[in-house]
């Protein structure tokens, strides 16, 4: 597990827990926020090792399941469901291509935000309330993280050069 052995992506890690904890209301419109795990997860695919995205999605979903009073494993299970289909366009698509990014970071957040309702359809009926508004919302906090996304990720390509390996294509 060479991501965790990096110890600056471990703290950008970190400095985005206490973000997204402490800050991210800031960035509220009408209770859409933008999901700054999403943009990690996207940039590490593309940028770093699309190889080990699926194990970083396990261990950020660990993090969001332990941080919030959600039902435990469902954030771990969407978020490892996204990363296969992240992992899918970062293997099929050109990586440096910013459009690309961008639409593999909207279909991966709103993947993941469906197989989580999904998920959460399935196993709580009970708990769970239907409404036009929560595909409206998962839309648009979608929408929303894309546009964040398309800031974010020139300014996490900034870090130094040293975390990131160079980049080799496959040659079949």
């Amino acid at each position: 597990m060479r991501f965790i052995s990096d110890q600056r992506l471990v703290f950008i890690l970190l400095a985005i827990v206490w973000f997204e904890l402490s800050w991210l209301s800031l960035f509220s419109i009408n209770q859409i926020k933008p999901d700054f795990f999403f943009i990690f997860i996207a940039f590490y695919a593309f940028r770093i090792s699309w190889k080990r995205v699926v194990t970083l999605a396990f261990f950020v979903g660990l993090i969001r399941d332990l941080l919030t009073n959600s039902f435990f494993g469902l954030e771990t299970a969407a978020c490892v469901g996204g990363a296969l289909l992240l992992q899918f366009f970062v293997i099929r698509f050109d990586r440096d291509k910013r459009w690309i990014q961008l639409a593999s970071l909207f279909a991966f957040s709103w993947f993941n935000l469906l197989l989580f309702l999904a998920l959460k359809f399935l196993l709580f009926r009970e708990y769970f309330h239907f409404s036009e508004w929560i595909f409206l919302k998962m839309f648009l906090i979608s929408i929303y993280t894309t546009a964040v996304g398309s800031f974010a990720f020139p300014l996490l390509e900034q870090l130094p050069r040293s975390i990131f390996r160079e980049k080799q294509y496959e040659l079949f």
